[in-house]
């Protein structure tokens, strides 16, 4: 973690990094299983020297309440991954994922979403792992 990365109540990391002088904002509950990062930091490919220069450009990363990241997860770009949001093994995301999805892959896309009125239910009740 850096002087920048911000976290919430009851967080579980089983093997998080978090790689860059960038943003990063950890909300309750989340969980995560091991080898995931967050890259914050890039170089600046756009400056006065090819293939890029030295200076770099930071991301804000931004993970609500009660997220779980599955073993190996890489987030590569500025983005929110939403509340309640699953996030499948081996994903690399590198855009916003909405509340409540269930979301994988290379680039990460949404293929399902939890039972909101469950996850709704059990959030009121204060079930949290």
């Amino acid at each position: 973690m850096t002087k920048k990365t911000h976290l919430g109540a009851n967080v579980n990391f089983n093997g998080f990094r978090v790689y860059g002088n960038g943003s990063v904002t950890i909300g309750d509950n989340f969980h995560s299983g091991s080898g995931c990062f967050i890259i914050t930091q890039v170089h600046n490919y756009q400056g006065k020297r090819i293939p890029y220069d030295n200076t770099y450009s930071y991301k804000t990363v931004t993970i609500q309440d009660n997220v779980w990241f599955g073993m190996n997860v890489s987030v590569l770009s500025n983005c929110v991954i939403g509340e309640g949001a699953i996030i499948q093994a081996g994903s690399v995301i590198v855009s916003d994922i909405p509340k409540y999805a269930i979301a994988g892959g290379n680039p990460c896309r949404v293929f399902s979403s939890r039972d909101v009125e469950h996850y709704q239910r059990l959030k009121a009740q204060g079930k949290f792992h």
